[in-house]
This record gives structure tokens, C-alpha cells and sequence, in this order.
């Protein structure tokens, strides 16, 4: 009776999702217009007036990713995402240590954008704050209490709200782009989708494809809901596709409109400049359509903090119970709402506090820019593991198909490779250098745990 209780307590709501949560789920994961306001910075300070080329190829180079998540997801519905692809692949060793890596790319991600981003972009609206000594940090607690008290409440309430918000978001960016080009007039131009920006130099476009790919990267993470997804295997592979093309759209029309915009003889403040987005965005569409903007900015960090929270969450849960890296009590679910809120605890306080040393190293700005860039990294290596699992999984399952299961996977993992050497290859200045450093510690750390671990269940099963 004790077992079967301890069951009931630790299993996920079933059928609390449709297709909708799960294409704004994806949606939401990237926060498209938090994106255009922040990261796309990131990818112009070295892009620059390639920019919207960058934004072109990582769409294009995430959908050869997807077909790992989109493939897998016919057959794997759990809330290891992509550990559970890998261990169905190359094993449980595999498994565990790609859950170790999402583990990282999702608390640093969730602390470096949703946090820390969160507040580089009140500080870029409101400078006179800056005056106030270390007010970065309670403004950081509005999207972490935010996203908490969401996703603690039931999977199905908060990405309730993600759909409704986020009709809103892509309407507001789509409409906007198209705007802000067709006011561009002659000064529109084909050039910014080539290398000519930046004089050919491909190692610049490998480079913004770190915070390209990243951008884009988040559309996959609907696989970690599918234990309480209704009809998972069809309903998911449905929910990556479609939540990628509405992503794409928006977020490709801005860079474009931005990049132009701005004007390519002066591209080279735009990554530097406090806040690009904005400024355009009330200088093409007035003070209305420029603060209409940032409420649908402001809203889509909370979006994105419900839906890394969400995956999040599900990877903890799923280490917990299945693979025995995190504590067992991480794994107990709550009786009415059926979420992990041990682990939705856990993510509050860990990512605040993460968040606040980070920013006290480096300000809130370049804070999120560091660790952001590390979990790049490791998301990228993360979902190289799930796609090199891939062919072994399909040829257990004796449904081998070269094209999908061999040659698109291979091409992934090529483009991965590209991306991930651009990151420490020219080494990168201080302190954009430590990012690959950061992520070479946690993978020593996590091959010490496994280790460990297998060690131990040898011992206890002798």
C-alpha cells in the first residue's frame, strides 16, 4: 500500500494539454518579442549588418534539429524530453548525462533571459533606476514570482495563458515588421542576406549563429510535456512544427526590419545601442505603436518564464524519478494540481540565486549575456547526444529511414559542430571566453555523477 501510494504522489496530471499549449509552449519558449528587444543584440554586436542573414540560416538549421524531437516524439512521450530520446537511443549512461546538460542550458537560460534580461530591459527603459544600488535584483522577482505562482497553479492554467498572450505578441510583431519595411522604402535591400556585412568573414556568421540557433532552439521543448499531453505521439510532433513556423515569421521580419532600419552605414552601434528594438519601434510607429511594443515585451519575458519553467520542471522531475541524479523528493507532484512543485521550488530559489551572483560579477546586462552564452553551448551538445541516439533508436525499432533517421541527423550534427567551434575559435574576448569554460566544468562534474552512480547501483545490485 505504501508503494502504491508513493506512486500516486509522484505521477504527472495525464491529458492536461492540446495542441494549442503545445505550439505556445514552443512559442513562448523562445519569446519572440524579448528576443527582438534583447538577444538579437547579441547577434548583431558581431553579425551586424548580417544580422537578418543569421536569423535566415538558424531557422532553417533548427528545423534539421527538430527532426530528432519531431521523430523520437513518435514513439517517446515522457518528461525527459530530450534524456529520454538519448537513453532510448545509446542507453541510460547517454540519457543521464543529456538530462545533465538540459539541466544546465534550461536554470541558466531561465536565470540569464527570463531573469536577468528581464531586468537589463527595465534598466534600458527607465535609466534614472540605475541610480538605485542593486535594484536589478527585486526587479528580478517579478517574472520569477510571476512564472512560480503560474506554473505551480497547473501546466493547463499557465499555458492557457501563454496562447491567449501570444496571439497577441505575433500579431503585434508580424504587423509591425511589415509597417516599419514598407515605410523603409528604396533603403530596403537584399545585401544583409549575405556575408558581404561583414566582409565574408564566416567565422562572424558562425559566431551569431551561437545567439541565432539559441533564439530558435526553444521551439523543441514541448517534449518535455509529454506525460500530460493528450495523445502525445501525434499531438506533439504537430505542436514543433507549427509552433516553429509561428515563430519564424515574426522574429525573421523583425531582424530584416530592425537591421535596415537602423541603417547599414551605422550598423556597427546597433549591437551596442541600450535598446534597438525600442528605439525603431517608436521612431517608425510613434509613441503608440512604441509602447504597445514594450507591454507585449514585458509580457513575453513572462511567457518565456512559463514555459523554460514548465520544461524545466519536467527534466528535475525526470532525473529525480527515473534516473536518480537529483534527490527522490524533487520527484513528488502536487495532489491538486498535479505539478512537480518540489522542483518548481527549487527552480525559484536556485535561479534567484544564480542570477543575483551573476549580475553582481558582471551587471544584469552582460550578466545574462555570459551564462546565456553557456547554455548555448550545452543546449547545442545536449540535443547533438539526442541525435546521435537517433539512428541507433530507429534501427532497434526496425523503422530505419536513411534520409530522416541518417542523413538529417548527420547534417545536424555537422551545423552543431560549426556552431559550437565559432564559440571558442578566434577565443572570444573576456568575458564572452567563459562560457565554453563553464560548460567543460559541468561536463566533469556531471561524468563524476554518473560515474558515481552507476557505480553504486553495481554495488547494490551484487
Amino acid at each position: 500500500m505504501a508503494a502504491s501510494q508513493e506512486n500516486i504522489s509522484n505521477r504527472l496530471k495525464k491529458d492536461q494539454l492540446g495542441l494549442w499549449h503545445g505550439i505556445f509552449q514552443s512559442f513562448s519558449h523562445v519569446a519572440p518579442a524579448a528576443e527582438v528587444a534583447i538577444l538579437i543584440t547579441g547577434t548583431a554586436l558581431v553579425a551586424e549588418g548580417s544580422t537578418p542573414l543569421v536569423f535566415l540560416l538558424a531557422p532553417l538549421i533548427v528545423l534539421l534539429w527538430l527532426n530528432t524531437n519531431y521523430q523520437f516524439s513518435k514513439k517517446v512521450a515522457s518528461a525527459g524530453g530530450y534524456s529520454a530520446f538519448a537513453r532510448a537511443g545509446l542507453g541510460k549512461v547517454t540519457g543521464d548525462m543529456t538530462g545533465w546538460l538540459f539541466f544546465f542550458n534550461e536554470f541558466l537560460t531561465y536565470t540569464g533571459f527570463a531573469l536577468l534580461s528581464f531586468a537589463a530591459f527595465v534598466y534600458l527603459l527607465t535609466p534614472s533606476i540605475t541610480s538605485v544600488t542593486y535594484i536589478w535584483i527585486p526587479i528580478t522577482l517579478i517574472p520569477l514570482l510571476f512564472s512560480t505562482v503560474f506554473v505551480y497553479r497547473g501546466v493547463r492554467l499557465s499555458l492557457n495563458y501563454a496562447a491567449y498572450t501570444g496571439f497577441i505578441e505575433t500579431a503585434v510583431l508580424t504587423i509591425s515588421a511589415v509597417i516599419i519595411i514598407f515605410r523603409l522604402g528604396h533603403a530596403n535591400t537584399l545585401s544583409v542576406f549575405t556575408a558581404s556585412p561583414v566582409h565574408n568573414d564566416l567565422s562572424l556568421i558562425g559566431l551569431g549563429l551561437l545567439f541565432g540557433l539559441y533564439s530558435y532552439g526553444g521551439t523543441g521543448s514541448v517534449v518535455a510535456l509529454g506525460e500530460e499531453t493528450k495523445q502525445p505521439n501525434t499531438t506533439i510532433r504537430k505542436a514543433i512544427i507549427y509552433g516553429w513556423l509561428l515563430v519564424v515569421i515574426p522574429l525573421a521580419l523583425n531582424a530584416y526590419a530592425l537591421t535596415v532600419g537602423w541603417g547599414l552605414n551605422n550598423i556597427s552601434s546597433f549591437g551596442n545601442s541600450p535598446d534597438p528594438g525600442v528605439i525603431e519601434y517608436f521612431k517608425y510607429l510613434g509613441p503608440f505603436g512604441g509602447w504597445i511594443f514594450v507591454a507585449v515585451v514585458l509580457n513575453s519575458f513572462f511567457d518565456f518564464g512559463i514555459a523554460i519553467n514548465n520544461s524545466l520542471t519536467r527534466m528535475l522531475y525526470y532525473l529525480s524519478r527515473d534516473s536518480n541524479i537529483l534527490p527522490k523528493v524533487i520527484s513528488r507532484v502536487h495532489p491538486k494540481y498535479g505539478t512537480p512543485y518540489v522542483a518548481i521550488l527549487a527552480v525559484a530559489v536556485l535561479s534567484f540565486i544564480i542570477s543575483v551572483v551573476s549580475g553582481l560579477i558582471f551587471g544584469p546586462f552582460v550578466g545574462a549575456l555570459v551564462i546565456e552564452g553557456a547554455a548555448s553551448i550545452a543546449f547545442m551538445l545536449q540535443h547533438a547526444l539526442a541525435t546521435l541516439s537517433l539512428p541507433f533508436f530507429s534501427r532497434k525499432e526496425r523503422m530505419m529511414n536513411i534520409t530522416m533517421h541518417v542523413i538529417i541527423p548527420a547534417l545536424a550534427l555537422g551545423f552543431i559542430g560549426f556552431a559550437i567551434f565559432s564559440t571558442i575559435y578566434p577565443v572570444p574576448a573576456y568575458p564572452l571566453n567563459l562560457p565554453a569554460y563553464m560548460v567543460v566544468a559541468w561536463i566533469i562534474i556531471g561524468l563524476a555523477v554518473v560515474y558515481s552512480l552507476s557505480k553504486k547501483n553495481k554495488s547494490i545490485s551484487l
